[in-house]
């Protein structure tokens, strides 16, 4: 179980601007979600803001996409950029430089509770990239030997890690080949409830996800209730998103959520970059396969 939150800003604003009031309350949640954290965005095509490049021999433990001089790099709105650490954001000075780092009008940020058994390593540490594409998600599924295998059979993204996550996120990078992004997440959230009960394990207990491109941001809703119980919150798994005049923010339960709506069960909420528009996909009617 982890937490999600995601922005998409009319103009490129740093992470720590664009959801000023949300990023505390959200940040705090690290006392529990405490296995590291991720931060990912899209930068514009605007120039860097002075100050905003990484300090030379800063050995910061990120994946940014490139390097640059401050003031004189324009930012490649199609080049995902990545920090991961494994320390508690709430605890971490690495945290704050990349919260205020990340620019752009689209950004994600992870909070790891790690399940069972998985190794706190930067590779089993959210979001996951893959060419223009980011994934980061919230639940988990019953990772069975021959559940593994059938995945890695399926194709699709290779994972790097161990982790249930980096092997949905695989079966998205699959059905993007002829998806559009909202479609290829529900349809590897489908295919994968399939393949979980088809090789004797049970639904997955949450498949949220955070999945962006460099033209939009997905969320995806999907959790099943009776395994959620045991977190002793009846609303652990709830995504919930809110439109403003200047951006579209979506996360997880646990910070103050005033007007927010719900993105429904086995719906995808798409946010468009170029144009602050927001879709709901319905959940899909049939199971592929």
């Amino acid at each position: 179980m982890c937490r999600l939150l995601g922005v998409v800003s009319r103009e490129p604003l740093s992470l720590d601007e664009a959801v000023a009031e949300e990023i505390e309350p959200f940040t705090a949640q690290s006392e529990v979600h405490r296995d590291g954290w991720g931060v990912a965005w899209f930068e514009s095509d605007q120039p860097d803001r002075p100050g905003e490049a990484d300090a030379p021999g800063s050995g910061r433990a990120d994946e940014a996409g490139g390097a640059g001089t401050a003031g004189s790099r324009l930012g490649n709105p199609r080049r995902p950029q990545i920090r991961r650490h494994l320390d508690v954001a709430r605890e971490s000075a690495a945290y704050r430089e990349a919260i205020h780092a990340a620019t752009g009008p689209m950004m994600m940020v992870h909070l790891r509770k790690a399940s069972p058994g998985l190794p706190l390593e930067i590779r089993n540490t959210h979001p996951f990239r893959e060419g223009e594409t980011v994934f980061a998600h919230n639940g988990q599924f019953d990772l069975t030997p021959a559940l593994r295998e059938a995945l890695l059979a399926r194709g699709g993204r290779r994972p790097a890690g161990t982790t249930d996550s980096e092997l949905f996120f695989s079966l998205v990078e699959l059905h993007a080949r002829e998806e559009d992004p909202a479609a290829a997440v529900q349809r590897a959230a489908a295919e994968l409830t399939a393949l979980c009960l088809e090789h004797g394990a049970r639904v997955p207990e949450s498949l949220n996800c955070l999945y962006m491109t460099p033209d939009v941001l997905v969320a995806y809703q999907q959790s099943d209730p009776e395994q959620a119980r045991r977190h002793g919150r009846p609303h652990v798994y709830a995504l919930r998103y809110r439109i403003d005049a200047d951006r579209v923010i979506v996360a997880s339960s646990g910070i103050p959520q005033t007007e927010y709506l719900e993105v429904g069960e086995g719906q995808a909420l798409v946010i468009d970059r170029a144009r602050l528009s927001v879709a709901v996909r319905p959940q899909l009617a049939v199971t592929p396969r």
